[in-house]
């Protein structure tokens, strides 16, 4: 893979000044919301180290987060929760396009109005995720970048990278205290699934942090469903 600092350099020979890059984290997860992130950094400050979010440990992220803060000429960070997102589920739309509405939301938020945007693609085709995301902008950047594994491939998607992650993990942390050994929220994690399965059979019902269209959420109720079908059954 051709490493695109290459092209981040030739555009600043263009005398390209303010750079973005966007990402989320949390689309995959099954408990908690989806966390994106933008952030505006000067390319000649882009000379320590950043990759991928989920490369680095949470403990790395925190360092890097705070240098990117200091560094960065602005960022933000926008929460879509588990019960906003089911909502929208609900009305119709599907994870990329509120990913494609929280990515232009920053975008059109952060100031200054950056010349270059980079985006980590959600949607299989790379460019038609940016074209949507440009025809969502109220302003005309000079260019809009967007790749799959955005996050692994610029340094500036990185950085909105690892600041959405870390906002994303202190949340969990904050419903670990309030909920339990929830895990990590991820539908692969078997403390996720566990915890899942014994909160709906004690309650009949999921916490409200809980995205209830998941794969996953829908089995538990399935299973509950035939299990006490089956129980009344005996009965007789």
């Amino acid at each position: 893979m051709t490493c695109s600092f290459d092209i981040e350099k030739k555009l600043l020979n263009q005398n390209y000044t303010r750079i973005c890059g966007v990402d989320e984290v949390g689309r995959g997860a099954l408990f908690g919301p989806v966390v994106s992130g933008a952030v505006i950094l000067n390319p000649n400050r882009l000379n320590f180290e950043l990759d991928d979010s989920k490369k680095i440990s949470a403990k790395k992220r925190e360092i890097l987060a705070k240098k990117i803060k200091t560094h960065a000429v602005s960022y933000d960070l926008l929460e879509i929760t588990a019960k906003d997102i089911n909502s929208l589920h609900k009305k119709g739309l599907t994870l990329n396009e509120i990913e494609e509405i929280s990515f232009a939301k920053l975008i059109n938020g952060i100031k200054p109005q950056p010349d270059i945007i980079y985006l980590d693609a959600a949607d299989v085709i790379e460019e038609r995720f940016g074209k949507t995301i440009g025809g969502l902008l109220r302003f005309k950047p000079k260019k809009i970048i967007s790749k799959h594994r955005g996050d692994a491939i610029f340094k500036i998607v990185g950085a909105a990278s690892i600041l959405a992650k870390t906002e994303r993990d202190h949340i969990i942390e904050e419903y670990k205290k309030k909920y339990g050994n929830i895990g990590s929220g991820y539908p692969s994690d078997p403390y996720t699934k566990k915890y899942l399965k014994s909160y709906y059979n004690s309650h009949q019902k999921f916490p409200p942090i809980v995205r209830t269209w998941w794969k996953t959420a829908e089995n538990i109720v399935k299973e509950y469903d035939l299990q006490k079908k089956q129980k009344k059954l005996t009965d007789f």
